[in-house]
C-alpha cells in the first residue's frame, strides 16, 4: 500500500516465528538501508504514545571511541519468549 506523502512508507506486517526469523529479517531490514525494527506484542492494546507492548530494536552508532552499551539482548529474547508463551497458554 502506497501513502500520499512520498516520503512515508506501509510496511507490512511481519509475524516473528523464532530467533532465526528475526536476525535474518533484522539483517535485511539493515542491508536495505534501515535504522531497525519494531517488535509489538500481539496481545497489548494499542494506545497511543509510549507503550511497554513495543520493543524497538535498532544498529546504534557512535561517534565518541568509548560507546555507551547498549541494552543486553536479554530484553529482546525475554520479550519474545513471554510472546511465545502468552500464546502457548492460549492455545491449551
Amino acid at each position: 500500500k502506497e501513502h500520499p506523502c512520498k516520503f512515508i512508507g506501509i510496511a507490512e506486517k511481519q509475524v516473528c516465528r523464532d530467533i532465526a526469523h528475526f536476525e535474518s529479517y533484522f539483517q535485511d531490514v539493515i542491508d536495505k538501508g534501515g535504522e531497525g525494527i519494531i517488535l509489538r506484542d500481539p496481545h497489548v492494546l494499542l494506545q497511543p504514545g509510549r507503550s511497554a507492548g513495543y520493543l524497538k530494536h535498532k544498529v546504534s552508532f557512535y561517534a565518541s571511541p568509548s560507546p555507551t552499551p547498549s541494552p543486553p539482548r536479554n530484553t529482546l529474547y525475554s520479550f519474545i519468549h513471554n510472546i511465545r508463551n502468552i500464546e502457548m497458554q492460549r492455545q491449551k
